[in-house]
């Protein structure tokens, strides 16, 4: 990977070269460039639609759904949130409609109404190594496991929620915006989820 000097086009993670420098190099055509980004990001994105999905193969599909879209789109990131954000805004995106799509195509075959917020929802399944994702949850502590599984059981519609601000990060703003529902529609959604998660865990605390 060589920049116009002939110099290596380094990733965030090797050099602290901020994500901005990686688009611009994109944008002007510099060769690899956007392995770069790809690698950069990969771990967190495939994280995040791991725990949306429940489903590692799925996870992996999505992601690699997510770093072409993100190729096509690269030209109209304007840099108003970190280009971490704005994939991850992407992965849920794509995880919702997989997620509907599976929805529709179940309640087609079985003539059954959608299920609730709790009722068999499915269950969660943890990604593989996330040593470099700025995770909150512990995994591989009992804490952690039972925590993993509480959140399988929430409804996906709630659970990407709860993902997008504990684990990623997001202000109830961005979360609304992204949802397309009001402030007050998060903040109780996501409250609901955190006493659903403090009742499971009350046991260990």
């Amino acid at each position: 990977m060589s920049d116009q000097k002939g110099g290596a086009v380094k990733t965030p993670q090797d050099e602290g070269v901020p994500a901005d420098l990686l688009v611009e190099a994109f944008r002007q055509g510099k060769p690899n460039a956007f392995e770069a980004i790809v690698r950069a990001h990969q771990n967190r994105v495939y994280a995040f639609c791991a725990r949306m999905l429940s489903d590692r193969e799925e996870a992996l599909d999505i992601s690699q759904d997510v770093f072409l879209a993100a190729y096509r789109k690269l030209d109209t990131f304007r840099g108003d949130s970190s280009l971490s954000t704005w994939l991850v805004r992407i992965a849920a995106n794509r995880c919702l409609n997989r997620i509907r799509q599976k929805k529709a195509i179940a309640a087609r075959e079985t003539q059954l109404p959608i299920m609730g917020d709790d009722e068999n929802e499915m269950e969660f399944q943890a990604a593989a190594s996330e040593e470099h994702c700025p995770d909150r949850i512990t995994e591989n502590t009992e804490m952690g496991a039972i925590l993993a599984e509480t959140l399988g059981k929430l409804n996906p519609s709630i659970r990407w929620m709860v993902l997008l601000s504990d684990v990623e990060g997001f202000s109830h703003e961005e979360i609304a915006k992204l949802a397309e529902v009001p402030v007050g529609t998060v903040k109780s959604r996501l409250h609901r989820a955190r006493m659903t998660l403090r009742r499971a865990l009350a046991p260990v605390i």
